[in-house]
């Protein structure tokens, strides 16, 4: 009258075996979608410091009037006073205009340079900042700059 059927308990090896094939599907999935998701935000990461610097640059400008030159430490002079040649200059400086060292998404300095008054260069924008990119070399395609490629300078 009874009968003994022997109940299941836990998963079969196969069962296993196909529920770790699923989820290593999903997460190479995952993995495909969420990388080039990655580089574009470290690249948003950049673009949005340097926006950040270019303010820090204009306030500078707005204070001392002029943005730093290599003698003032460039952009280094963002963050610490420089010797400048007049004690006017000293009293003028505001700084420090940013909280932190300046660097790109991939942890490298911005590269800033003063352009020329009166240069094409200097048309287009006052002063040249830009990160080396990803690949952390500076005149490849994928450097971030402030400004179009019309000129031919780094």
């Amino acid at each position: 009258m009874f009968t003994c059927s022997r109940a299941r308990r836990g998963f079969t090896l196969i069962e296993v075996l196909i529920v770790l094939g699923i989820i290593i599907l999903l997460a190479g999935a995952a993995i495909v979608a969420l990388v080039p998701q990655q580089k574009g935000a470290r690249i948003d990461t950049t673009k949005l410091k340097m926006k950040s610097i270019e303010t820090a640059l204009e306030a500078y400008n707005v204070n001392i009037g002029h943005y730093p030159n290599e003698q003032e430490g460039g952009i280094d002079a963002l963050r610490t006073r420089p010797a400048f040649d007049t004690e006017q200059l000293n009293e003028m400086w505001r700084g420090p205009y940013l909280k932190e060292d300046p660097r790109d998404a991939w942890g490298n300095k911005y590269n800033y340079q003063v352009t020329q008054a009166g240069t094409p260069e200097a048309d287009q924008t006052p002063y040249r900042l830009w990160s080396n990119g990803p690949d952390g070399m500076d005149g490849t395609d994928d450097d971030i700059k402030n400004w179009s490629d019309t000129t031919g300078m780094p």
